[in-house]
């Protein structure tokens, strides 16, 4: 639980220096290093993991599964590789080190899961891979004795899902839209993790069907809610719908309300495949995202690329948009954090390095992990990123 200072910190930030924000003054409040490089398996530095599962498990840190491009980009024809590796990072006061004894692997090569790091440990869902969806579920734990990641089978998921959003209250886990094969969910369910026969209880529908959502549990006025922030939604065009929304799931009342639009405390703004951090009693911290405005070109010129009529075209159009990929500049580096007593977003700081896009956060000793993921289109880091809250 993170003590009541850091609670006080943001809200004041929010509340009493409101004219700062409103002339672009913004505070860095989080200084960013590197803890560690995720290594292959012989040692030598990974090109990293779109859609890796991050989590904690008695105070080691989790990097598994996830995809990347081993050879030739994808508009080169290169070929998506699926990882099961597990590695372990473990901790000695400000010292970071793989555990180089961890042989465990995940019951199958998988990325772009939803996951959660509960008390009983590392919850993930769904996902795809050279298979397709999936619909499983597991819960990874840590025995430091044997030095093992033990996978225990959870009940299916009900849906075959990629790019869904996890969260926990307590030891029930809350599952949050995603994507079908040709359509986007809206679908919301839970499962309460210390059931002897746990069963996944299906919840009043999302206000609309998303997915790449950023998902999180937070105190409200009224106790606990859930937060679902940003999104995207597939449409029959292939060309995304983009959400700026923020949605809230009251726990008690069983009911979805609409909270203030994602903003940098000026201009809303689209948001989707960021991460995010439950801080202090009544905030939400944001980082990573995309905006989704040079995705949206992409997708125009996939669009096109399918349409088009003649070779020539086919062509010109692949063209354009190798040009655009190869050069896109990376994603939005702005930390937004809202506030849920005041129902209020606002930009305090940028990150200084390229913002990793589909992979989760995690909070470790309450300091924010950002581990792995795409920093541009194909392109992953293995960069396991460090943000420490200035006192």
């Amino acid at each position: 639980m993170i003590k009541s200072i850091f609670s006080l910190l943001f809200i004041s930030l929010i509340m009493s220096t409101t004219d700062a924000f409103s002339q672009k003054k913004e505070v860095n409040l989080i200084d960013w290093n590197t803890a560690a490089q995720l290594k292959n398996p012989d040692g030598s530095l990974s090109l990293g993991f779109a859609g890796a599962i991050n989590g904690i498990i008695n105070d080691v840190l989790i990097v598994t599964g996830g995809a990347n491009f081993q050879d030739k980009m994808p508009w080169e024809g290169g070929k998506k590789s699926y990882s099961k590796t597990i590695h372990v990072l473990d901790k000695c006061k400000d010292q970071f080190t793989w555990n180089a004894a961890v042989k465990s692997e995940l019951v199958e090569p998988i990325a772009y899961c939803g996951s959660t790091s509960t008390d009983l440990g590392v919850v993930y869902i769904g996902g795809e891979n050279e298979n397709g969806l999936s619909n499983k579920a597991y819960l990874l734990t840590w025995n430091a004795a044997k030095k093992q990641v033990e996978t225990n089978p959870l009940p299916n998921f009900p849906l075959a899902v990629a790019n869904i959003s996890l969260t926990h209250i307590g030891n029930v886990v809350y599952a949050v839209g995603g994507d079908e094969a040709t359509k986007s969910s809206d679908f919301f369910a839970s499962l309460d993790l210390s059931e002897a026969n746990p069963e996944w209880q299906t919840l009043p529908k999302l206000p609309l069907a998303l997915a790449n959502a950023v998902v999180i549990a937070q105190k409200g006025k009224n106790g606990i809610n859930i937060y679902v922030i940003g999104g995207r939604t597939k449409t029959a065009s292939g060309i995304s719908d983009l959400h700026n929304t923020t949605f809230v799931f009251d726990v008690k009342k069983q009911s979805w309300e609409s909270a203030a639009t994602i903003s940098d405390g000026e201009n809303s703004m689209n948001f989707s495949a960021g991460a995010g951090v439950a801080f202090g009693s009544h905030s939400l911290l944001i980082v990573g995202g995309d905006d989704g405005a040079i995705f949206h070109q992409i997708e125009t010129f996939l669009s096109q690329i399918a349409q088009a009529e003649s070779a020539e075209l086919k062509a010109e159009l692949i063209a354009k948009k190798n040009k655009l990929v190869t050069n896109h500049p990376g994603f939005y580096n702005g930390i937004l954090l809202y506030n849920t007593l005041v129902n209020k977003w606002t930009k305090i700081g940028e990150l200084p390095f390229l913002p990793q896009v589909t992979t989760p956060a995690v909070l470790w000793d309450k300091k924010i992990i950002l581990s792995n993921g795409e920093i541009k289109p194909g392109i992953r880091t293995p960069n396991v990123m460090l943000g420490t809250i200035k006192k």
